[in-house]
Order: C-alpha cells, then structure tokens, then sequence
C-alpha cells in the first residue's frame, strides 16, 4: 500500500548556467518542508555562451542526461509535484527554445526560464529559511547571489518592500569570456579585477545604494561564496550545517582570492573544500566576491548555503 504521506512529496529543480540541482521534500505540520533527497550535477549548461550568444551542445547534453538522472530519483521517490526553473543561461542563449523542447519532449519535464526579479525573490525566499534572526537585526540586509551567469541582489529594509535588482555577471560566463592562463597571468588578472571594480561599483552605486537606509548586513549564497567557505574551513566533506551563518571576512575572502589565483587548475582541484568541476571558475568567483565586500563597504558577509531551490520548495509548501 502507497503510504498517504508519499503522495504528498513535491520536487524542485534548479537549471543554473554552471549547476543544475534536484530536491525532493515533503510539507511540515508547521507550512515548512522536509528536504528528503538532494542531488547536484556541475553540467556547464552556459557553456559557450560567453563567446556565441549560444549553449554548447555538450554542455546542453550533460544537463539533459542529469534531469534524466534527477527524472529517475523523482520517480523513485514518489514526487507527483513539482517545479523546474531556469536562469540567465536559459534568458540569455538565442538556442534556449531548442534545449527546453528537447527537456519536453524527451523527458517531458516543463521548465519555467525566471525573470530576474523572480530569481532573486526566490533565492530571498530560500537564504530566510536558513538565516539566523540576529542578522535582521540591522538597518538593512543585503542578500547576493553569484551564479554562472548572473549575480542577483534583495535589499530588505524593515517595514518596506524589498528592492531586486540583478547583474549579468556570473563565474562561469565571466571566466569564458575573461580567460586568465592556467596558472593565472597577472596583466590578465589586474585587467580583470578593474573590469569588476567598474561594473559592480556603477550598479551598486545605481541600483542599491539609494535605497539603503543604513549599513546593510551582507549575506551571500549559491555556489561561489560556499565554495569559498568550504575552503575557509577546509572541508574535506561539504557540510551546509557548518556552512550556513558561518561570518566570512574580507580579508579571508582576499586571502582565498590571492591563493586560487596563484595556483594553476589542477592544483586548485587538489585543495580542500574545492570541487574539482569548479575550480576553473573560482578565481572569477572569489574575485567577484571581494569586490562586492569592496564596492559596498563591509568588512564582512554571512554564508548561507540555503537560496535558489530551497526558495521553490518553500512557495510550493506553502501549496500543501
């Protein structure tokens, strides 16, 4: 006999321009959820999007084999409902039509390409079930998330809506577009960290700044700024308990900065709390989070594992 409480698992997935991540969970008494399973896959679905407007073909069919893989898990579990999102590489690419036809039409799994504002709602939605309440205590909370193609920002300021605005800067479009050496050439690297310092300093300036009320309260997620804690604390197995709230500082942040870009690829791989899929992307990653530490003038930023999927998840509890 299926049990009642089986029909009652829902799935989000998540279509990022570098990752793309699975996650079954079922409501609780309280209007929260349960994550039961959790799968991620690196596939580079943004893949040549830097060079051609266009995804590459491998990296379309990597992340068709993994929703393949995710498809099985769904079943298995018994998920009846569920929610697949895309971002800025499914926005962006002139051949997104293409590889969501092939999602549909070989697996028949729909997927809904976010607006920007709608991403970062969500990744807002998904860094509050995780936040610890003492980080709302100050005048504003900033909430960044740097993904493979793009960056997006909530400012939360007490009584008043949020503001959501995003960047098209993401590690893996960045560091296609960007190429550094392996090992990183220095006349390439001062280039690079001008580049961030001019355009993450006007959008701030433009986006953000106006509507902060105080100093705001850094908070960061998605995959960069984890990885980027992850090596902080030199984890051998990635914990998201020990990652979430974790206090990241700017000078740590310099410190990682300093050692990825000193380090040719393979040697980035071998270091602990790296996965070795991504360590072609860290050194635009933690380049772009330092200036961002930069640009708004903190010390400071809190690490929060939980954003983009866990966002989902929570609308479609609040279904149940």
């Amino acid at each position: 006999m299926t049990d009642p409480a089986h029909l009652r698992r829902f799935a989000a997935l998540d279509l990022g321009s570098l990752t793309v991540r699975l996650a079954v969970a079922e409501p609780t008494a309280s209007g929260q959820f349960r994550v039961l399973l959790h799968r991620r896959e690196i596939t580079g679905l943004g893949q040549g999007l830097a060079a051609t407007g266009e995804m590459a073909s491998e990296g379309m069919a990597r992340t068709l084999k993994a929703l393949q893989t995710f498809k099985q898990l769904m079943t298995s579990q018994g998920v009846e409902v569920y929610r697949a999102v895309g971002t800025q590489a499914l926005r962006q690419a002139r051949n997104r039509q293409v590889f969501l036809d092939q999602v549909q039409d070989t697996l028949g799994l729909n997927v809904e390409v976010l607006a920007p504002e709608a991403e970062a709602r969500l990744s807002l939605a998904g860094v509050l079930t995780s936040l610890a309440p003492s980080a709302l205590t100050a005048p504003d909370v900033l909430v960044f998330d740097v993904g493979g193609g793009s960056s997006e920002f909530a400012l939360l300021r007490p009584g008043r809506e949020p503001v959501f605005a995003s960047l098209p800067l993401g590690v893996l479009t960045l560091s296609q577009a960007r190429p550094l050496g392996d090992p990183p050439r220095p006349e390439r690297l001062a280039a690079l960290k001008e580049e961030l310092s001019a355009r993450l300093g006007s959008f701030y300036k433009e986006a953000i700044e106006p509507y902060l009320e105080g100093n705001p309260c850094l908070v960061g997620t998605a995959g960069a700024v984890t990885t980027l804690a992850a090596l902080q604390l030199k984890l051998r197995a990635y914990d998201p308990n020990k990652i979430n709230n974790l206090l990241l500082t700017r000078a740590q942040v310099a410190v990682l900065a300093e050692l990825l870009a000193g380090l040719p690829e393979a040697s980035r791989a071998r270091l602990p709390g790296i996965e070795p899929a991504k360590a072609g992307v860290m050194v635009a990653g933690a380049l772009i989070i330092l200036t961002i530490l930069t640009v708004c003038r903190r010390e400071s930023l809190v690490v929060i594992d939980a954003g983009l999927l866990e966002g989902v998840l929570h609308e479609m509890a609040l279904k149940f």
